[in-house]
């Protein structure tokens, strides 16, 4: 007996069958969210499992013991089927099927006349949970909830359930054979029943059972127990409760082909720019005379605004896609521009170097202000808007970027500071002397297929304590004296990351183990650049961790030499931080 996931042309709008993602869709956008863990349960539970796609008959439907009809789509007229495929799931259930039908768009399937015991039943308005305990006046698009009261097979073991974005279920009159089993504020948002010899459950909400939530709270045992009765009509406890244990803490899931990890230069992809080619576009834009970088910032910085719109389209084409998309990998690496005479690499690297261009100023000043605006720390090199990354002998095994003895291990760039930047860019003007520098990169994209569905859920808690930088006034290696935050934030689909791994821990046992999965995944999904003169990498700090190995300084005044520059999206966060017209955020930190 199989399962049959039914994706008609009227519900499209949910599939990514072969790899390919309906309405333009980007690949890491996608409602219905990854299958695997419906395969698996299917699976565990001694089921086949079959997708079908397209226009559906009979033969599609045989020997399915249970139907999934997602019914979403762009409009609700669009998610609900036609009347001749209604006709094939009213005689699927009169030979006592089971039919699930679950999403938040349009529910004209239970209404319709020839699907019965349905009634009226109707997918209503979206319903939200209690207010936020920092923001009273808003409440939370999602809701925790438990099951209701009476009890009912598919609540078997199951004590609270994480909706997001849940519809209610309208029109549940005395001729529905429904009747509500989970609700939120009083109102049905899941509701089962027999009718015509089969069985059907309504779930006003898709995304419970999506690869973001199916970690949260029961979720996972719900949906065992949903797919256990709508085939048998009862819940076998033991064999539910071992499908969702898999489902939630054996099995990774992957949705998409994914880039590898590397070399960032020998993969392709459009995470490499090589300007190396626009030599005459790049002397156009540079050629005339800069103001001094460090005399007048505000000045240089709208010049360089302005003759951005000189760089070559396929430069500019490609950081415009990187700002509204990222990619995979969290980075760009721009390769070969141009930086002229480079004066010894500064022992201190608080000074300012007096060079003959300010070159390398302007492409990073280009940059940050096509991506958002440029600012600095009080505590950073003294507040410096253009940062030089140099080692020093004294911070060589400090985490710092002064140090250069101790790998750098993996971080988002000030994952502690309330105002932490979104983009950190890094010129090389002059390599290590051994070419041996690696600066490494893992994007949160790749790393999410390597979790768990329940440590993916853990890590959106506030369960985790970072610590505060050496180079803001803490002790070197001190964990746990910053902010309790979660690691995974933002669109649930794809999530923000913020992660430091020389000084985030765990607040719970729980916390404790998705923390060291979460060290392993992106430890397997590192991609690497050695910095050459001329290469510019942008990270994009929201969705990408950097590192750097150890290397050999050996203080000459032909040492490695990055510039580095933080670059926020929105300012004005930090004004009140700010001295009036000053880029330089002056928060404090106890200590």
């Amino acid at each position: 007996m199989t399962v049959a996931l039914v994706l008609s042309h009227t519900t499209r709008w949910y599939a990514a069958p072969g790899g390919k993602w309906a309405h333009g869709a980007r690949p890491e956008f996608s409602d219905l969210g990854h299958l695997g863990h419906w395969q698996l349960l299917t699976a565990a539970l001694g089921q086949d499992w079959r997708v079908v796609d397209g226009p559906w008959a009979d033969e599609e439907l045989s020997g399915a013991g249970v139907v999934l009809l997602p019914l979403s789509g762009p409009t609700p007229e669009r998610a609900a089927p036609a009347a001749a495929e209604a006709g094939l799931l009213t005689r699927h259930l009169r030979a006592g099927g089971g039919l699930l039908l679950f999403g938040d768009g349009g529910l004209r399937a239970a209404g319709h006349p020839g699907l019965p015991g349905l009634g009226g039943a109707r997918l209503g308005e979206r319903l939200t949970g209690d207010p936020l305990p920092d923001l009273p006046h808003v409440r939370w698009h999602s809701a925790e909830t438990a099951p209701e009261a009476t009890a009912h097979p598919v609540t078997t073991g199951v004590h609270t359930l994480h909706l997001h974005h849940p519809r209610r279920i309208t029109g549940l009159t005395g001729d529905s054979a429904l009747r509500p089993v989970v609700t939120v504020g009083g109102e049905p948002v899941v509701a089962c029943g027999s009718t015509g010899g089969g069985r059907v459950a309504v779930v006003g909400n898709a995304e419970m059972f999506t690869a973001p939530f199916v970690g949260f709270h029961d979720n996972a045992r719900f949906l065992a127990n949903l797919l256990d009765w709508l085939r048998t009509g009862t819940v076998d406890d033991a064999r539910t409760r071992r499908a969702a244990h898999a489902a939630l803490h054996e099995h990774r899931y992957r949705s998409r082909p994914l880039s590898p990890a590397g070399d960032m230069t020998a993969l392709a992809g459009d995470h490499v720019v090589d300007v190396t080619g626009a030599g005459e576009a790049l002397q156009r834009v540079s050629a005339e005379a800069m103001p001094d970088p460090h005399h007048d910032p505000e000045l240089f910085l709208r010049e360089a605004e302005l003759r951005y719109a000189g760089l070559p389209w396929s430069v500019r084409r490609a950081v415009t896609d990187f700002r509204h998309q990222s990619n995979d990998y969290g980075a760009l690496l721009v390769r070969g521009l141009p930086v002229g005479h480079v004066p010894d690499t500064p022992r201190d690297p608080r000074a300012v170097v007096r060079k003959d261009t300010w070159l390398s100023e302007l492409w990073l000043a280009m940059f940050a202000q096509a991506l958002g605006s440029t600012y600095a720390y009080a505590q950073e090199k003294s507040g410096a808007l253009f940062q030089n990354v140099v080692p020093t002998p004294g911070n060589a095994d400090k985490l710092s970027s002064e140090s250069s003895s101790i790998l750098l291990d993996f971080h988002t760039e000030a994952a502690f500071h309330p105002f932490k930047p979104d983009y950190v860019m890094l010129l090389c003007l002059r390599p290590d002397h051994d070419r041996a520098a690696r600066t490494i990169n893992a994007g949160v994209r790749m790393v999410l297929p390597l979790l768990s569905a329940r440590e993916r859920a853990v890590l959106t808690r506030p369960l985790f304590r970072t610590g505060i930088d050496y180079s803001f006034g803490s002790a070197n290696g001190q964990q746990g004296n910053g902010p309790v935050l979660p690691v995974l934030s933002g669109d649930p689909f794809d999530p923000h990351l913020t992660y430091d791994l020389d000084l985030m821990t765990g607040e719970t046992e729980e916390a404790g183990r998705a923390l060291q999965s979460l060290r392993e995944a992106v430890a397997a999904c590192g991609s690497w650049v050695r910095l050459d003169r001329g290469d510019l990498l942008v990270v994009d700090n929201r969705r990408a961790v950097h590192a750097r190995s150890q290397f050999t300084p050996r203080y000459d005044g032909r040492d490695r030499w990055l510039q580095r520059m933080c670059v926020t999206v929105d300012i004005a966060r930090s004004s009140a931080y700010r001295r009036a017209g000053s880029r330089v955020v002056e928060t404090a930190f106890a200590l």
